[in-house]
């Protein structure tokens, strides 16, 4: 039986579903403060630079968070703006995504930031 486009589609989008559904509340904070913290001054990241301050996480985890980030339309999270070799040993140097934060990201941390010093 052949498949058409839209049951690969189908299969596809449950299968992300699935896998989706393990990234834990715990992977979704640490990712977000991190990328915040690392991309916050709107230069460009990679999993290189998430792996550096945060060694002992799930980053099949991360890497399933990520990809949701870039997907995600309303509103923007991350832009992929190019590729660069992967510095972890089990990966050989393969390519991996370089990602700034969208606008309305930036905006965001920005807004949360001045809300801070104005609480203080």
């Amino acid at each position: 039986m052949t498949t058409t486009p839209d049951e690969a589609r189908e299969q596809a989008n449950a299968t992300l579903a699935a896998l989706y559904a393990n990234i834990t509340d715990w992977d979704t904070t640490l990712l977000n403060q991190a990328i915040d913290a690392i991309g916050g001054d709107g230069r460009p990241f990679s999993m290189n630079d998430v792996r550096a301050v945060l060694p002992e996480l799930a980053y099949g985890a991360a890497g399933l968070f990520f990809h949701s980030l870039v997907r995600r339309r309303h509103p923007r999270q991350l832009v992929i703006v190019g590729e660069e070799p992967s510095t972890a040993a089990s990966t050989h140097g393969k390519p991996i995504k370089v990602y700034v934060l969208s606008g309305e990201r930036l905006d965001a941390i920005s807004a949360r930031t001045q809300q801070r010093k104005r609480a203080a």
